[in-house]
């Protein structure tokens, strides 16, 4: 698609890039952790302290209202600690009150190091549980229950992913395999009529154009294959990013529709734009071209003959809303949901001439994500629909 002025609506390029929103950022599991195990560890030291001062407020009041409580208590003590420590300690209840607090503390720190330890053991051995479907993650205590719902959350992520990868790794196996097999047919068939003309130089006119017409027709064929193996690498391989130019949204779907006029005479289709008004817009114009022609392909391959396909795009509150509809048989709810993911072809036929890659509607909706936007789907025995939402950047004038 090019970008000089007299072309696709394209008049000027700009690097302007839609305003991010500082999102406040989640505290990490490290913090959140140590902070908890800080927080408990506060919270004991405090429950001990007031437990020590009412155990004391006790023992001072029984002793002062009742003769046998004090005389029992300073007799179990002095028989405990000896005369002369009872004494020290009757001539420095504070500093005898703090050293046992700090004694307590000590106790306190200890016990939770170990069971800080401990948990962390248990957290170093769950770690091969997170790649491993045989293994469990260990039970923690209920103070780090955080880290163990954390641990299995993990464990259910990567399992997913997994299951992912292996599933769109086979998709993709399977196509580059039957992509490979359907390379075949086309090439035998242009070699054939090739060598048929090679060997009858006086060959009738309207037979040779005949053959000339089939072979420019698998060619093609065995191009648009040769293109699907190309599209397969550069998803792989080529992380898309995004240029924002000013664009005239209306004056590029009609363009693009335009191009689209050999194959919508072969079947007999036509495409009606309907924008009432003008849109001018901030967005990757070379990326948003590429996911309307994927919707249009989409959805000349898949039309009745005879149809008309509907293009229509407006602003619909801070967002642009583009929607193209075709009138072909309904797709199931099913299908409907994995339209959008690599290498799924709704029509599973290896020989359909509508097969393709399973490529385009999972390209489609990575750049209308980049956008900031989103794409979706909707089927009924009428029609169906591709709706396209991106935020509205408005361009300077």
């Amino acid at each position: 698609m090019s970008k000089q002025s007299g072309g696709l609506a394209i008049k000027s390029k700009r690097n302007n890039a839609a305003p991010r929103r500082r999102e406040q950022r989640p505290l990490s599991p490290r913090r959140h952790i140590s902070g908890k195990v800080i927080l408990s560890y506060v919270r004991v030291r405090l429950f001990t302290l007031l437990g020590l001062l009412l155990v004391f407020l006790l023992v001072y009041l029984a002793s002062r209202l009742y003769d046998d409580v004090y005389y029992a208590v300073t007799d179990t003590f002095r028989a405990l600690l000896g005369q002369a420590a009872f004494g020290w300690v009757m001539e420095n209840k504070i500093f005898t009150f703090l050293i046992l607090w700090a004694a307590l503390g000590l106790v306190t720190a200890l016990v939770f190091s170990a069971l800080t330890l401990h948990n962390f053991d248990k957290t170093w051995q769950s770690l091969s549980a997170l790649f491993n479907d045989d293994e469990e993650v260990r039970p923690f205590s209920r103070g780090f229950s955080d880290v163990e719902i954390a641990l299995k959350d993990m464990k259910h992520d990567v399992f997913r992913t997994r299951q992912i990868a292996a599933l769109s790794e086979a998709r993709k196996n399977d196509l580059v395999m039957y992509l490979a097999h359907d390379l075949k047919t086309p090439l035998t068939s242009v070699i054939g009529y090739l060598s048929l003309l090679q060997e009858a130089p006086d060959m009738p006119p309207a037979q040779r154009a005949r053959y000339v017409d089939i072979s420019l027709e698998k060619a093609y064929r065995l191009e648009q294959l040769i293109n699907e193996f190309f599209e397969i690498t550069r998803f792989n391989l080529h992380e898309i990013t995004l240029e924002r130019n000013r664009i005239d949204l209306g004056l590029m779907v009609r363009q693009i529709a335009d191009e689209f006029y050999p194959m919508l005479k072969e079947k007999n289709l036509h495409i009606a734009v309907q924008i009432p008004q003008q849109i001018v817009m901030l967005a990757d114009a070379d990326k948003l071209a590429r996911v309307l022609d994927n919707l249009l392909k989409n959805a000349v391959a898949y039309s009745y003959a005879g149809t008309v396909i509907l293009v229509g795009a407006r602003l619909k509150g801070n967002d642009v809303q583009i929607r193209v509809r075709n009138r072909c048989d309904e797709i199931p709810p099913d299908k409907l949901l994995r339209l959008f993911e690599k290498f799924f072809r709704a029509d599973t036929s290896r020989a359909s001439s509508t097969g393709g890659s399973g490529l385009g509607l999972a390209i489609s909706k990575q750049i209308v994500e980049l956008h900031g936007g989103a794409i979706t789907a909707a089927s009924t025995p009428e029609h169906t629909d591709f709706t396209v939402t991106i935020p509205y950047l408005a361009a300077e004038s």
